[in-house]
C-alpha cells in the first residue's frame, strides 16, 4: 500500500510541477507590481493578462518553430530538484521588480507580466535541461 502512496504521490507532484512554478512566477509578479503601482483596475488587470498570454506565446513559437505546431507527447527529462523552480520564478519575480521600479506608467503591466512569463518559461526550460545534464553525466 505504501508504494502504490508513493507512485501516486510522485505522479500528483510530477504533474504539478509546471502549475506550481508558474502560478508562483505570475502571483509574485503580480504583488511585486501591486506594492509599486497600487491595487490594478480592470483594464490593467486585463493588460497583465495579455503580457501573460503574449509572453506565453512567444515562448511557444520559439520551442515549436510557429503557432501553428501541434503539442505532442514529448516531455522534458524532469528530476525532481529540476522542477523546484528557484531560478526560474526567482528571475521572474525580479524581472518584475525591474519593471516595477524603471517603468513608472501603465505599460508596467502588460510588460511586466510579458517578461516574467518569458523569463520564467526560459530559464525553467535551462533548469530541466542542467537537471537531466547532471543526470546523465559521465562519470570520468
Amino acid at each position: 500500500m505504501l508504494n502504490h502512496y508513493r507512485k501516486n504521490l510522485r505522479a500528483a507532484v510530477g504533474s504539478s510541477a509546471g502549475p506550481y512554478g508558474y502560478t508562483l512566477a505570475t502571483w509574485t509578479t503580480g504583488a511585486v507590481l501591486t506594492n509599486a503601482r497600487g491595487i490594478p483596475d480592470t483594464l490593467a488587470a486585463l493588460a497583465f493578462m495579455a503580457g501573460a498570454v503574449l509572453g506565453f506565446a512567444f515562448v511557444g513559437v520559439l520551442a515549436f518553430g510557429g503557432l501553428t505546431k501541434h503539442f505532442d507527447r514529448e516531455r522534458g527529462q524532469a528530476l525532481l530538484w529540476g522542477s523546484f523552480h528557484f531560478f526560474s520564478v526567482g528571475l521572474a519575480i525580479g524581472t518584475a521588480a525591474l519593471v516595477a521600479y524603471y517603468v513608472q506608467s501603465f505599460i508596467a503591466w502588460p510588460l511586466a507580466a510579458f517578461l516574467s512569463t518569458a523569463v520564467y518559461l526560459l530559464v525553467l526550460g535551462a533548469e530541466s535541461t542542467a537537471a537531466y545534464a547532471w543526470d546523465h553525466r559521465v562519470d570520468s
